[in-house]
């Protein structure tokens, strides 16, 4: 039996109205959204309750129709709406996500694991979401139903970008502190996703932006060449692309924006980024582009021991070019049978 188990997608239509909007969630969802939103507040730090309004104002109101409809639909306060989706700026230091890009025959193929607590509610409440405009799909997210900002999203103007987690340090070692005048990260790619005309596009967004916090965003387009890491600090950036056809790997440090100091090379998430690195390296270090890859050697490679992790809540396979997308939890946190 697979280690791994499909996730189905649901349809959310940007021009309908809140009712339409959930009219298709199932009940069980709904269910894992409420639990999911909760863990999510209980995690946040005292601090964060003073953000919501100051956020609110930051993305000039963007996201609050959204966040109270979801609140109506969750039956909680749209304040913890917003804060759920700021929930990566403030952990950032804790979390871990393995990424690889490969160059296909029929372009790139974005595959992903994301680490993210609760992990067992989190791949409980996942689903594809698909974002619709008149009946046709404007992009999709590996998400739940409710969740604003994006971790893992596609566009359907060709483009894909994930988000994996990187603690911008300072001096003594310890993760520095957030720009509150920044844009959060998970809100900005939401954006992108939703506004970037096309590859080129995507990736003036990603690297020019200021941050809330720092993040590694992986962004692939329909063409091989179009691969590249945006390694971001609240202000700044580099792009570290992938040597000709050469696979690209992701996991949890900067390799091109800063170097990791003798403080942090012993933490558990360093040690186990290098792990993670080398071992999807390793696996297609043979890769060709002319070679086509198949979605279950992939989902294999993401479930080996050496990059999943026990936080690891989502498989996400993404191919710009045909448009396809996939989500899959790990078997073990959802009940036999789904």
């Amino acid at each position: 039996m697979m280690p791994w188990v499909e996730r189905d997608s649901i349809d959310v239509p940007l021009d309908g109205s809140a009712e339409q909007r959930f009219a298709k969630v199932p009940e069980e969802a709904l269910l894992a959204v409420r639990r999911l939103l909760k863990s999510l507040r209980d995690a946040m730090p005292a601090s964060a309750q003073k953000l919501a309004r100051i956020v609110d104002a930051r993305t000039l109101w963007r996201f609050h129709r959204e966040a109270a409809e979801v609140a109506q639909f969750a039956d909680v306060d749209w304040q913890n709406v917003l804060l759920a989706n700021l929930v990566y700026d403030f952990v950032v230091g804790s979390i871990g996500c393995s990424t690889i890009a490969l160059p296909t025959p029929n372009g790139p193929v974005l595959a992903r694991n994301m680490d993210f607590f609760p992990e067992d509610l989190l791949a409980q409440g996942s689903y594809l979401v698909r974002y619709t405009r008149s009946g046709t799909v404007q992009f999709v997210q590996a998400g739940w139903p409710g969740a604003i900002g994006i971790v893992s999203g596609q566009s359907a103007r060709g483009f894909a970008v994930v988000l994996n987690a990187v603690a911008m340090l300072n001096a003594d070692g310890r993760p520095d502190g957030l720009r509150k005048l920044g844009y959060p990260v998970l809100l900005h790619l939401r954006r992108v996703v939703e506004d970037a005309h096309d590859f080129d596009h995507a990736l003036d967004l990603l690297a020019k932006t200021t941050l809330m916090t720092s993040a590694l965003f992986t962004l692939v387009g329909t063409e091989n060449d179009q691969r590249v890491v945006v390694e971001r600090s609240p202000r700044g950036h580099a792009l570290r692309w992938p040597r000709g056809t050469d696979p690209l790997v992701i996991t949890n440090d900067y390799r091109l924006l800063e170097q990791p100091t003798p403080a942090t090379a012993g933490n558990a998430l360093n040690a186990s980024t290098c792990l993670r690195f080398e071992s999807l390296s390793r696996f297609f270090a043979d890769h060709r582009s002319e070679q086509a890859v198949d979605d279950v050697k992939l989902l294999y490679a993401l479930t080996d021991p050496s990059v999943i992790q026990t936080i690891t809540a989502q498989h996400i396979i993404f191919r710009p070019r045909p448009g396809t997308a996939r989500l899959f939890v790990p078997r073990r946190f959802v009940a036999p049978g789904v």
